[in-house]
């Protein structure tokens, strides 16, 4: 006599991806669902900036394999203070921790190496500090926190070592002597056969950091075996023709060009 077995359903796996019209009505669906119950850290309130964000093709949505509907959402990119929320139920599975080494990966395809972000509701502050970000002293109360996303890059096998010190200073160093730099580099370098100086590692600031930079310009110091080849605006195109680079909050640097 056979045995009649029923095949389980077969498992998908879960994904991250842009949203879609169903993503988003599920999300609302949950959200409200969510609100009624009191959880915690619930963002239906600013429901009509994650619609925008879904218009805008900005909104990645976490699939759960098993159910298929959203588990998790995510806007801002991490460059903008947006929103990251986790269905209760999925809580503490690691998904908040998959989304946003999702958008790690996004930037830096898309060379954005300066995030920032803000840590709401404040109970958010140890899993953003958990995914490397640090906290920033601000003057409103908010609690606002940025992370550089380094890139090592390669030296060419021939050429010449060389010194090279990169500073970033607030704008006021232009006229006010001995003012401290924001931050100091000194990457290992080598000069091409091509008289391109190459960098080991991006050097990358994120004008975010300091009080300072928010209402001025930040000023780049760039020195080459104890000469200063430039010192003025990072956003001058001088800067941009000797390897100075702009992301949505910073600047970077992967080489300079003599």
């Amino acid at each position: 006599m056979t045995q009649d077995i029923t095949t389980p359903p077969k498992r998908s796996r879960s994904s991250i991806r842009r949203s879609t019209n169903t993503d988003l009505t599920a999300t609302h669906a949950w959200l409200v669902d969510e609100k009624k119950l009191g959880v915690h850290g619930n963002f239906l309130c600013n429901w009509s900036v994650i619609e925008r964000a879904h218009q805008n093709g900005d909104l990645l949505v976490y699939i759960d394999g098993q159910s298929g509907q959203p588990a998790a959402f995510q806007l801002g990119k991490l460059i903008y203070p947006g929103i990251l929320q986790v269905r209760k139920a999925y809580r503490r599975k690691g998904i908040g921790r998959k989304m946003v080494e999702r958008c790690f990966s996004i930037n830096r395809k898309r060379d954005e190496c300066c995030l920032y972000i803000q840590c709401k509701p404040s109970s958010s502050i140890p899993f953003w500090e958990s995914m490397g970000f640090t906290l920033i002293n601000t003057r409103d109360g908010h609690n606002y926190a940025y992370r550089i996303l380094e890139k090592n890059l390669s030296l060419p096998e021939k050429g010449m070592d060389i010194k090279v010190v990169i500073r970033f200073f607030p704008e006021s160093c232009m006229w006010e002597t001995n003012k401290m730099p924001f931050a100091i580099h000194e990457p290992k370098a080598r000069l091409g056969q091509d008289n391109i100086i190459y960098l080991d590692k991006r050097v990358s600031f994120n004008t975010k950091t300091q009080t300072d930079a928010f209402d001025r310009d930040v000023v780049i110091g760039i020195e080459v075996d104890e000469k200063q080849r430039y010192l003025d605006k990072a956003k001058y195109q001088e800067a941009q023709a000797i390897g100075v680079r702009r992301c949505t909050n910073g600047f970077y640097i992967d080489k300079i060009r003599l």
